[in-house]
């Protein structure tokens, strides 16, 4: 997820992330009312500020390279 977030910023189509006005990201920390699940996401960082703090490391493509398939 912190992947998907993170994306935009790391593709250069906007500086931050947390701006890129397509995102899940501010709803999921958000206050106002969603349609997400946002109280079971949450609870897969543990907690909102978890979350935030996971969301502002940079995710490392070494984590990444195991999940992308070379070929079908």
């Amino acid at each position: 997820m912190t992947y998907i977030h993170q994306n935009p910023q790391r593709r250069g189509l906007v500086a931050d992330f947390r701006l890129w006005p397509y995102s899940s990201y501010d709803a999921l920390r958000g206050g106002k009312q969603t349609r997400l699940k946002r109280d079971d996401v949450l609870a897969w960082f543990t907690n909102r500020q978890v979350f935030e703090h996971i969301h502002a490391q940079p995710v490392r493509d070494v984590w990444l390279a195991p999940l992308v398939l070379e070929d079908f």
